[in-house]
């Protein structure tokens, strides 16, 4: 998967997040959490690749790295989402 393809689908998921998350009545900035949670966690997970080493570590790297693309997009569009539409 290349990084565009990643951000496409951190701006999806997040978009999908906020409006479950508005309609279920629930405060927008859980979403900001959940991204910033995924962000930390892949992060973590980028530096245990680097631990593991090897082609096997270079995978864990690149799917960590990928999963943080993906989570910095959708964090960024939760933000914009939460300062357009106020509650």
């Amino acid at each position: 998967m290349t990084p565009q393809t990643m951000m496409i689908t951190g701006v999806a998921v997040s978009v999908a997040i906020q409006l479950i998350l508005r309609y279920t009545k629930r405060p927008s900035y859980e979403g900001l959490i959940l991204f910033l949670i995924l962000i930390f966690l892949s992060a973590a997970g980028w530096v245990v690749g680097f631990a593991i080493g090897g082609w096997k570590g270079m995978g864990y790297s690149a799917l960590a790295m990928m999963v943080m693309i993906a989570s910095m997009a959708g964090l960024v569009t939760s933000f914009i989402w939460s300062l357009l539409v106020k509650e």
